[in-house]
């Protein structure tokens, strides 16, 4: 006979098995990893905090939300890990909206988000913004050519290796053609016409690897943990930048968490990578940021994969620090910030040693560093002043030696050494009259000191060679006063008017003259405009007047033909200067994606170029380096073209930048006639783009590309008729400058990425591909002529270059 279970048995089972259900929901809404978002609200232009924001992170059902104290500081804690958007609103002012950005379990989102009071009062409690600006600059003066870009989106770009300026290569204007080099080709401008500036102020070339004369390198000493959301522009830029013609990199770094120690070790192919912040103790809101890394290439070269070639090993390292300290009242902060970097290039001879250039070897090294103060301070409610004090060094070296016949003795073929330091202020004060009208007003003043030297040995290796023994430059001192107006008449229109002013004065003692004082100067006026053509469309107009000087190399690496004249035939030449005119159409077509075209046009003046009316040479088509002639400031270029880019912020789990360029390039020199420069690749397009999957709770999957595609870097031909020596300089036509063309250049890359949170850590383990197809692209810049074939031999470019990465984050 079946035993039966008692009626009340049956009763507590089931209130055990509900019980346990329910204990199951809990234990899974427990397990639900949260962390929390936190940050501050100020006004953009006056910088004061703005009490009673309202914060809502708007993806979440029902929303989470928060109100900014008395600081303007908020807090929102147990927010679930993934991807959120977050608005932020107040009286009088538009609406904050962010992308769908990362908050993962080990790391606190700390936003500092920047509002701007509405000109014209509408009847709403909050004024509603135009559609999603996207990533607009955060400079409210650039309005075209100009964008922000985050850390994030420096991360997720393929094959980048965290470093913004390999990710710029992909956005629209920008020209890649080097697989090892991060020059900067903006437009078919030279590089070096680009401007560094960290904090504030302007900064040498940030690059490992850095060429002379030029504004790249490998790749920067930036760390991407070390950096806030920054500004790079491409043209007709505000009036407080100056000393630049092509582009603007505008960095900035991050403060510290003011409550939570965190960290990050990262490891890879390329390296070890180590950063830490956190406060210097409970009782104050002082923190402290310091991010090192150290890379060497050799663990590729070991595998077989050479970046830059057999015989070359590299490696850098490099430490930067950000240390925030503001007073009890918060209307003052000082914070001290610092970068440096080391890296070397080594060459070995190679196995046969038949060659000259198998009996070739050299060894290159860059050293930067800088170490600044700012004090910031709120004078009152309409307005604040910002100073910081900067010291900064580069200091480049590159020795040249030859393997003799005998395999033994190396002979120096030569010496160079380039240092570029500077100590540098830099003060603006800040003005919102009332909303519709707003000034900035600055001056950056920066004492230069540079050392110059050249050991040449002659090609024959017998005789002592030439020490070249430039002169020390006394007092050389460039000031760089400027004011911008920021003016909005209607609620659709914003103007901007500006004047910026370059002087750069320097005395020398020359063996015949004398002391010589020379002052170069240039005014530069800047004018633009922004029109709503409705809610989703804008149109906007910029003009600017921009002058660069030139590397402190090409004045000083020419003396006159006769050398008992003591003086330097350059140390006379111009600033160049060029004149930007700029429209551009933006329509915003929802869920985050916008098109956006913009025209261009540039012309270029007092470009250096042969005083010889037979010479085509233009100072403007060398990429690195300095002028090895003499030159007068006679030249002229030209920059024109059109733009047009697709573009989606990271919503539904996608993102992407598509671009397309059709420009020309081209200079006049003394006799006239127009010539391509070497950059007018006529064409380019660019695409960076990603997706991104949940795989289960807590896990997700990325992954992305970045294709660069351009027309090929136009090239000199040979000389008809003229004998070739093999191994040797060719004879090249320089009366048909670059009217040949290297092969188009194009490179798919290619990022996968998985991301785990746990309840006190995260990691990310990425794999970047350069060049996944393995398509090796054909280096124009590095060719030599074998005259028994009568063809060039061009060096092959990179091929595919996998590397792996660890990143852990706690």
């Amino acid at each position: 006979m079946q035993n039966k279970i008692p009626n009340q048995t049956l009763l507590n089972m089931k209130k055990s098995l509900i019980f346990a259900i329910l204990m199951l929901g809990t234990i899974s809404i427990f397990a639900q990893l949260k962390q929390t978002i936190k940050g501050s609200v100020i006004d953009k232009d006056t910088r004061q905090s703005l009490i009673s924001s309202t914060i809502v992170i708007t993806d979440l059902q029902p929303v989470m939300s928060a109100v900014t104290d008395e600081n303007g500081d908020f807090v929102i804690r147990n927010v679930p890990v993934g991807r959120h958007k977050v608005e932020c609103g107040y009286l009088g002012y538009s609406t904050f909206s962010s992308e769908n950005i990362i908050l993962n379990s080990a790391k606190e989102l700390v936003l500092n988000i920047e509002l701007i009071e509405a000109a014209f009062q509408q009847q709403e409690v909050v004024v509603k913004a135009f559609k999603n600006q996207g990533n607009r600059a955060l400079n409210e003066a650039a309005v075209v050519s100009s964008r922000s870009f985050s850390v994030e989106e420096t991360q997720r770009a393929a094959a980048s290796a965290n470093d913004p300026a390999r990710m710029a290569m992909g956005f629209p204007g920008v020209q890649a053609n080097r697989d090892t080099r991060s020059d900067i080709v903006i437009r078919g401008n030279s590089g070096i016409g680009l401007a560094w500036r960290l904090e504030g102020i302007d900064i040498p070339n940030p690059n490992h690897f850095a060429r002379i004369g030029s504004s790249g390198g490998g790749l920067t000493v930036f760390s991407t943990n070390m950096l806030a959301t920054s500004d790079f522009m491409t043209g007709a830029f505000p009036a407080e930048y100056g000393n630049a013609f092509s582009g603007v990199f505008d960095m900035k770094f991050r403060k510290g968490n003011q409550e939570t120690t965190e960290r990050t070790i990262k490891a890879g192919l390329l390296g070890l990578e180590y950063a830490q912040e956190g406060p210097f103790s409970k009782k104050s809101k002082a923190s402290y940021l310091i991010s090192y890394r150290y890379s060497t290439l050799s663990i590729l070269n070991r595998v077989g994969l050479y970046l830059v070639g057999k015989k070359t090993s590299n490696d850098f390292q490099d430490l930067s620090f950000n240390v925030f300290l503001p007073s009890k009242n918060g209307k003052s902060i000082v914070t001290l910030f610092g970068i440096g970097g080391l890296s070397g290039e080594k060459e070995k001879a190679g196995d046969s040693l038949t060659t000259f250039s198998e009996r070739n070897t050299y060894d290159f090294n860059t050293n930067m560093g800088a170490v600044g103060l700012t004090h910031f301070y709120l004078i009152n409610e309409k307005s604040y002043f910002k100073t910081t004090v900067a010291l900064m060094n580069q200091l480049v070296t590159t020795n040249d030696y030859y393997l003799n016949k005998s395999f033994q003795d190396t002979v120096t073929l030569s010496k160079e050494r380039h240092q570029d330091g500077r100590l540098s202020l830099s003060t603006f004060y800040s003005y919102k009259f009332n909303p519709k009208l707003a000034l900035k007003t600055g001056v950056n003043v920066s004492y230069l000191f540079f050392d110059l030297k050249k050991e040449t040995q002659f090609v024959n290796f017998e005789s002592e060679g030439i020490d070249t023994d430039f002169p020390k430059p006394k007092n050389p001192i460039l000031i760089q006063p400027y004011f911008n107006f920021r003016f909005i008449p209607t609620s659709r229109l914003t103007v901007n008017f500006g004047v910026h002013y370059l002087n750069f004065s320097v005395s020398h003692e020359e063996t015949t003259e004398g002391i010589k004082n020379i002052s170069k100067n240039s005014i530069e006026p800047r004018l633009n405009m922004r029109y709503q053509l409705t809610d989703n469309q804008t149109l906007s107009v910029a003009f600017g007047r921009h002058g660069k000087l030139l590397p402190l190399g090409s004045y000083y690496f020419y003396r006159y033909p006769h050398w008992d004249q003591g003086g330097f035939f350059n140390m006379d030449l111009d600033i160049i200067k060029a004149n930007h005119f700029v429209a551009a159409y933006e329509i915003f077509i929802g869920k985050g994606a916008k098109i956006r075209a913009e025209a261009y046009y540039q012309r270029l003046s007092n470009v250096p170029v042969s005083p010889d009316v037979n010479s085509t040479y233009s100072l403007i088509n060398n990429i690195s380096g300095f002028a090895d002639r003499a030159l007068i400031s006679k030249g002229f270029g030209t920059n024109k073209g059109v733009e047009l880019s697709f573009e989606k912020g990271f919503q539904d789990g996608t993102f992407f930048t598509a671009s397309t360029s059709v420009y020309q390039s081209t200079y006049e020199p003394l006799n006239g006639i127009t010539y391509s420069t070497q950059y007018d690749s006529r064409v380019q397009a660019n695409f960076i783009g990603g997706k991104e999957w949940k795989l289960k709770k807590n896990n997700v999957l990325q992954v992305g590309t970045k294709i660069i595609f351009n027309g090929g870097l136009p090239l000199t031909p040979l000389r008809p008729g003229a004998p070739q020596v093999d191994g040797k300089e060719p004879y090249l036509d320089f009366t048909r400058p670059f009217t040949e063309r290297n092969k188009a250049y194009f490179r798919p890359d290619l990022r996968i990425a998985y991301r785990k949170d746990k309840a006190k850590s995260a990691y990310t383990l990425a794999l970047d591909i350069q060049n996944v197809i393995a398509y090796r692209n054909q280096d124009g810049l590095s060719r030599t002529y074998d005259a028994k074939t009568a063809t060039w031999i061009y060096r092959q470019q990179s091929g595919l270059v996998p590397v792996i990465s660890y990143q852990v984050d706690f």
